[in-house]
């Protein structure tokens, strides 16, 4: 047994959530180490370099919505001239829409389905003056959460002000689901599924003022790579005395009575602690590292039970070709490319990797260091259920089982990607040089992400079980804190940026102090 190791707080993943609680806390003059189940720092937001193209693992672009960047700011890594903008584009069978402005996006859509231009109209009525909104609020001043005292009453003061804009729509954004909605508008289930479906049959209608405001106002991508948010994490917090330890994967939480005092590795290591934050897989937590005995059965059972956001398959590929031809096909970061209208996630048919949609993004669109010479890399994304076709022909739910069969599956569904982007980027197939798949159980694998999910709980409104609080932050454990994507609603980089923030300050200040003042 290895010697007794202290720490303020040891917190259990280095991907943004637990490096920006790391970062509030070793600048506060904690004692902090960070655990890693991966080689590498970034969870989600990892990356790789494959034959000198460059690929992002999970997450290919992010919001700044008030909150990242002010965070970045805050502590003092933030440069503005490391972030490029990202832009978005929406293609169909019947249409190829650049989101760039609002009233082009209304009017281009209406070309491409003349029949429901009433519907498109009344659907950009109501989301444009929220997306404006969104604007004022988020785009011109920071998130009063990532402020305290006296400035977060002057910037909740204004937000509110601002946000009156929001009343003669906000019982409708908050009662009904994006699909709810357009039920009403559409009698076209093309659009129905386009507008209201695109990320959870049943997400929120609120939530479609962010996507929208995002789309056309606040994606960005660093220099570099995504990786690079999770790199300039990791040095300020090892600048500030953080360490952290890499394939050190936590198997239990210590406790005494029912207080947590520490951790223990697979490898036997344990380290004690005041305080342990964990910012990963909660189902895990419960099912595995935590003494069932100090978890009341309810709060078990629904972290158990509850469905987490869908998985995807992503293709990296590396194209002999050069800007200006893929610009001509791109025409920006990324593509939404909506192969069929409609997705029910089926885990016996064999074609589903085929139907819904897939994103296309340019990684090196601006860094051109992302790819060798005259060259770029893409990754093509697909949705593809975990347990799809008897756990990947496995006929297992462990993401570390692979056979022949699976190797066989992944092969398939690359060239079958590969197949069906051609109709993005004709020609495709003879421009790739480098190819290679990764599954929800790839993913999963190197995060631990439980099945494979790319952004926590579920963004259905009648399933996550954070509809209506949000965020959950404590446990039934004293002093063990939960960070990251399955603490706060909706999750993604932002919102695990600010978990880490408030998990930080809130364990000695109390989070409800954090939050109010």
């Amino acid at each position: 047994m290895a010697e007794r190791r202290k720490y303020d707080v040891v917190i259990i993943g280095a991907g943004v959530a637990g490096l920006t609680c790391g970062n509030y806390l070793a600048r506060a003059g904690k004692k902090v180490l960070i655990l890693e189940h991966g080689k590498n720092v970034g969870g989600n937001i990892q990356g790789m370099r494959r034959k000198g193209f460059f690929f992002d693992c999970g997450c290919q672009s992010t919001e700044s919505v008030g909150i990242l960047f002010p965070i970045l700011e805050d502590l003092g890594i933030y440069d503005p001239d490391q972030w490029d903008k990202g832009t978005w584009r929406w293609a169909t069978p019947d249409c190829d829409v650049p989101l760039t402005e609002y009233e082009q996006i209304r009017e281009d859509f209406k070309r491409c389905y003349p029949s429901s231009a009433k519907g498109i109209d009344r659907w950009f009525d109501f989301i444009v003056p929220g997306c404006r909104v969104m604007k004022g609020m988020m785009g011109e001043m920071p998130f009063p959460l990532v402020k305290r005292g006296r400035e977060k009453y002057r910037i909740l003061g204004r937000m509110s002000r601002v946000g009156m804009g929001f009343m003669p729509m906000v019982r409708e954004a908050l009662s009904l689901t994006g699909r709810e909605k357009c039920l009403k508008l559409f009698d076209d289930r093309r659009l129905t599924f386009l507008f209201g479906e695109f990320g959870d049959p049943n997400m929120l209608l609120f939530m479609y003022f962010s996507f929208w405001y995002s789309f056309v106002n606040d994606y960005w991508y660093p220099k570099g790579g995504l990786k690079t948010l999770a790199e300039i994490l990791a040095d300020r917090f090892r600048e500030w005395g953080g360490e952290i330890e890499f394939q050190a994967t936590v198997d239990s939480v210590l406790t005494e009575g029912s207080c947590a005092v520490g951790v223990e590795t697979a490898e036997g290591e344990r380290y004690f602690a005041d305080r342990v934050v964990n910012t990963g897989n909660p189902k895990r937590l419960v099912g595995r590292m935590v003494d069932a005995s100090l978890l009341p059965g309810k709060y078990s059972e629904t972290l158990r039970h509850a469905p987490v956001s869908y998985s995807m398959s992503t293709a990296f590929l590396g194209l002999d070709m050069d800007h200006e031809e893929l610009l001509s096909h791109l025409k920006c970061t990324h593509t939404l490319y909506w192969r069929t209208y409609g997705f029910e996630e089926d885990n016996y048919d064999p074609d589903i990797h085929r139907k819904g949609m897939s994103m296309i993004t340019w990684c090196s669109m601006h860094d051109k260091s992302l790819a060798p010479e005259g060259k770029n890399s893409i990754i093509v994304q697909v949705r593809t259920p975990y347990h799809w076709l008897n756990g990947w022909g496995t006929g297992s739910a462990d993401p570390e089982a692979r056979n022949e069969e699976y190797r066989r599956l992944k092969q398939r569904v690359l060239e079958d990607i590969i197949t069906d982007t051609e109709a993005v980027i004709p020609g495709l197939r003879g421009k790739v040089v480098f190819s290679d798949l990764a599954t929800p159980r790839t993913l999963s694998r190197y995060t631990l992400n439980p099945e494979g999910s790319i952004m926590g709980w579920s963004y259905d409104r009648y399933r996550t079980p954070l509809y209506g609080r949000f965020a959950r932050f404590r446990t039934p454990v004293t002093n063990l804190y939960m960070a990251g994507h399955y603490a706060i609603w909706p999750g993604g980089v932002v919102f695990s940026a600010l978990s880490g923030k408030i998990v930080a300050e809130g364990m000695y200040e109390g989070i409800a102090k954090v939050l109010l003042w």
